[in-house]
């Protein structure tokens, strides 16, 4: 294709022109070009940049300011400290109830303890029963501190109740008599049973020759806090 007069006149003096010389002109070229783009496409879209970036600085700073005013407002609420406090200590419960699981497996359940305590009793010859009674129920969580939440309030109800839900352990003490080989074989028999006890207290106390009275207390762990049985 033919180019137009004017463009082949031009072409012609730069054909002419000397190689220093077209190398000026093409970087001069370049240069001007270079600076259209940066006038024409790269300035508008870099000041664009900047001003969503203010505006994210903007956002980002205004939601900072919300939670803070949240959270100021949640410690200064009495409900919103019985809410946080409820949500702490069901946290508390559940892993002492984890705990639990894991630890009684096998434990006897506290309304058998004292039939079972009896069966063994009756099938072991030259020990005599002197007494046998529970012992207070004592909770495995220390009571916590529920001074700041108002009573008036729903999740103050709901968080006391969460703290009297256990787990408790159970102990019974009971106290035998007879010769020391069969104080033994009894023992023994306790701890041969399918069914396991913690055992928390045993004291021997020598009576009439060749009689031994001994002290043993008992226990197993339960989510009830009440007792079945005796």
């Amino acid at each position: 294709m033919k180019l137009p007069a004017t463009l082949e006149k031009h072409a012609a003096k730069f054909d002419q022109m000397s190689i220093r010389e077209r190398v000026l002109i093409a970087a001069a070229t370049v240069v001007a070009v270079v600076m259209i783009w940066m006038i024409a496409i790269s300035d508008p879209l870099s000041a664009k940049q900047h001003s969503l970036q203010a505006e994210m600085t903007s956002i980002q700073d205004s939601m900072s300011s919300t939670i803070e005013t949240f959270e100021a407002a949640a410690a200064s609420d009495p409900v919103a400290k019985a809410l946080i406090r409820e949500k702490q200590l069901k946290q508390r419960l559940d892993e002492i109830n984890s705990q639990l699981n894991s630890q009684s497996a096998g434990l006897i359940p506290p309304e058998r303890m004292v039939q079972v305590i009896h069966d063994v009793l009756s099938k072991q010859h030259g020990v005599k029963l002197i007494s046998l009674h529970n012992k207070p129920v004592a909770s495995l969580v220390a009571p916590a501190n529920t001074s700041e939440l108002s009573p008036s309030t729903q999740a103050s109800d709901e968080a006391s109740t969460a703290i009297d839900s256990g787990p408790y352990m159970h102990p019974v003490e009971l106290v035998i008599e007879g010769r020391y080989l069969d104080v033994m074989n009894y023992l023994r028999e306790l701890e041969s049973l399918s069914w396991h006890f913690y055992w928390k207290q045993l004291s021997l106390e020598s009576t009439e020759y060749p009689l031994n009275r001994v002290r043993i207390e008992l226990g197993t762990l339960s989510l009830e806090k009440e007792w079945i049985g005796v």
